[in-house]
């Protein structure tokens, strides 16, 4: 049994990016989600907090903590979701976690397609 516990499994800003998530599902308009309607659809927002959480191992400190969480707050806006400098810091933590090599991503089901893009956008392999 393995001992790496990550980020997501020990702690997570789930009221803040909660309120980011909200958000972005009432954007009507210069939202790609305003294209089709998507029952189950996701929020980027919550996806790409939430995959992010998943890949990077639970902070040892409190200040890594600290630091991690603020980040993933941050990062959960929507006006952030193509910020290529917090995109790029993320990238880097997740192949730090992996040795250099991007993790694999599999989502069976994708529905929407939320978990996969956003996990793509990190540098992920993504199924």
């Amino acid at each position: 049994m393995s001992l790496d516990r990550r980020f997501i499994e020990e702690s997570f800003p789930v009221k803040e990016v909660s309120v980011h998530s909200a958000k972005e599902k009432n954007i009507r308009h210069g939202h790609i989600s305003t294209l089709h309607i998507w029952w189950a659809r996701r929020p980027l927002a919550a996806s790409r907090a939430t995959s992010y959480a998943a890949l990077i191992p639970a902070p040892k400190t409190i200040e890594e903590w600290n630091r991690q969480r603020n980040f993933i707050i941050e990062f959960s806006k929507w006006e952030n979701s193509n910020n290529p400098a917090m995109i790029e810091q993320a990238q880097k933590e997740i192949l730090k976690a992996y040795g250099g090599k991007p993790p694999k991503v599999l989502d069976p089901f994708a529905g929407g397609g939320s978990i996969p893009l956003e996990a793509l956008r990190l540098g992920c392999e993504t199924y």
